[in-house]
């Protein structure tokens, strides 16, 4: 059974000590098991864009949909024959030391666009986007304040993957399917519920490859839970994960404070509706 594991701060984060960070054993592990599909972190939340359609107007705002402390760090997706073993997992994870990893498992049947008994990651995926491209993770957020649609995203998961803007994802179980994982003291910490408690959650992910934010925002717009509910975009940060994570934590803690995404303030193109930008 597939699962996304999600990395957030958590909202009892402890201190993040480099010398203890195994996440090259962990990725061996999975690599060696078989069990890990695909998995990168996410630049900073100052990179985030959120998109919504509301009454035909395309608002862009910067940063993630929820609080800082529950915005997501990463992601993997993970094939495991039971919630116990990717209960293992995560609980092995260095994020469940100083923050805490959610298990969603991936819809299956109707309402998801990924058959029972196929990968969400297809064979063969190339983890690396070509020269003048760039990655991006939409997460589909469900929002109680979005417009009522009654309109699958079938047809925007067809015309993204016939352009090969879209490169996989799908629909999660609901929230009350979620699982949170934190280690603290040593002592393994599991309960129910997702990490945010708004009304917010994460209904789905899919993984882009665009020639840039406007792009990506522009296939945003056009996902039936744009209107329904929110967007978030966040580009990828791969991880080394044999780098110095002492020298890499000095590097990135100098620029994560900075947005390197452009800042939109027109239309990302003439096809979408009119945009707004919120500061």
């Amino acid at each position: 059974m597939e699962y996304a594991l999600f990395y957030t701060q958590g909202a009892d984060p402890q201190p993040y000590d480099p010398a203890l960070d195994d996440i090259a054993e962990w990725d061996a592990d999975g690599i060696a098991r078989g069990v890990l599909e695909y998995g990168e972190r996410l630049r900073p939340e100052h990179d985030a864009t959120t998109v919504r359609v509301r009454g035909g107007e395309l608002l862009i705002a910067d940063g993630p949909f929820s609080e800082a402390k529950e915005a997501i760090g990463g992601f993997d997706v993970i094939d495991v024959p039971s919630l116990d073993e990717a209960i293992e997992i995560a609980s092995r994870h260095p994020v469940a030391r100083f923050g805490e990893v959610e298990i969603r498992p991936f819809w299956r049947g109707e309402g998801g666009v990924v058959a029972d008994g196929d990968r969400l990651v297809p064979d063969g995926f190339d983890a690396e986007p070509k020269p003048g491209r760039s990655r991006y993770l939409l997460l589909v957020v469900a929002d109680p304040n979005g417009e009522d649609v009654d309109e699958s995203p079938e047809a925007w998961v067809a015309e993204t993957g016939a352009n090969g803007e879209r490169l996989f994802g799908n629909r999660l179980q609901a929230p009350d399917a979620t699982t949170r994982v934190m280690l603290r003291g040593g002592e393994l910490v599991v309960s129910d519920g997702p990490l945010t408690e708004a009304k917010e959650w994460i209904a789905g992910l899919d993984l882009l490859d665009t020639a840039g934010l406007a792009d990506a925002v522009s296939i945003a717009a056009r996902h039936p839970m744009a209107r329904a509910g929110t967007i978030e975009l966040r580009p990828l940060w791969p991880l080394d994960v044999h780098a110095d994570h002492a020298e890499r934590t000095r590097r990135e803690a100098a620029e994560s404070a900075q947005r390197t995404e452009p800042r939109l303030t027109t239309g990302p193109g003439a096809s979408a509706p009119r945009a707004e930008v919120w500061r």
